[in-house]
């Protein structure tokens, strides 16, 4: 028999507040947990009115390698080990395959055109204009998400400058951006950025990413098609000491962008990439 309690007509302040404490206490560890994941992905906010893509995440994978944190990371499974994990990698397909972090409000939309395609009729158009009232940074590009037995060796393509006209950006730079997912590291993500023209210094300094240069020069050529290949592993072995296992998911991004954009100043700069390739040569 369990002993008998007297009766409490009239609980204390402290009793009846606990629980308000309580409630309080843990709205403060998830508040804080959620800015914590917002610095360390670098994960801009949703765009108002855009929905997240109900894309299936890749299933084949080994589990802990493919899998991710970054809610928008969606990837496409490739089942071949060698040649080109692409889909329609020279655009001719327009923008199938193709997409752009649509939920990023630093994002642009880029455009497949014709009239200025290194081969074949189309080719990927990034129009990185910005006026004076829009935001200090501003980036373009097209993107793929993938999983492939083999985590890829190179990556190679073609770039042209068709404009360049900075303006009062302190940096506008075109650059390849390949983001290993680790969710199980002790940083979320492995980054390399592949630096290819526009900019003489490391725009950024972060944990998670190594800058590689492959060209220093603060104005790219206009004018011509640019050839460039990547070494991934030799890159991810010197800058990391370590090449992601195979079967690590993973995000690539071909880039044209600006930063540090003073108000009232503009933006002019229009890039096309063409014959892009990440895989097993």
């Amino acid at each position: 028999m369990r002993p008998s309690r007297a009766p409490s007509h009239k609980p204390s302040q402290a009793r009846r507040t606990l629980p308000v404490a309580h409630v309080l206490a843990a709205l403060a560890v998830v508040g804080a947990g959620a800015f914590y994941a917002g610095y360390r992905y670098g994960l801009s906010r949703t765009r108002p009115g855009v929905a997240q893509a109900k894309t299936e995440r890749a299933s084949t994978a080994p589990p802990g390698k493919a899998a991710s944190d970054d809610p928008h990371f969606a990837p496409r499974t490739v089942t071949v080990r060698t040649g080109n994990f692409l889909e329609n990698a020279g655009f001719e397909g327009g923008e199938s395959g193709w997409k752009w972090l649509d939920w990023s409000n630093q994002w642009g939309k880029f455009e497949v055109a014709e009239g200025r395609a290194a081969t074949g009729s189309k080719a990927a158009h990034l129009a990185v204009h910005g006026g004076a009232t829009d935001p200090g940074t501003h980036v373009f590009g097209v993107v793929q998400e993938l999983v492939s037995p083999v985590f890829p060796r190179r990556i190679s393509g073609k770039y042209f400058v068709e404009r360049w006209e900075p303006g009062g950006a302190r940096k506008a730079y075109i650059q390849v951006v390949i983001i290993a997912m680790r969710p199980q590291g002790k940083e979320p993500t492995m980054q390399l950025r592949y630096i290819l023209d526009g900019v003489t210094e490391q725009p950024y300094h972060m944990s998670n990413a190594r800058y590689v240069f492959v060209h220093r020069r603060p104005e790219p050529e206009t004018g011509e098609w640019i050839d460039f290949s990547l070494d991934v592993v030799g890159d991810y072995r010197r800058e990391w000491g370590e090449v992601p296992p195979d079967g690590t998911g993973y995000r690539v991004l071909f880039e044209a962008r600006y930063d540090d954009k003073p108000a009232a100043a503009t933006v002019a700069n229009d890039v096309w990439y063409d014959d892009l390739f990440v895989g097993v040569p």
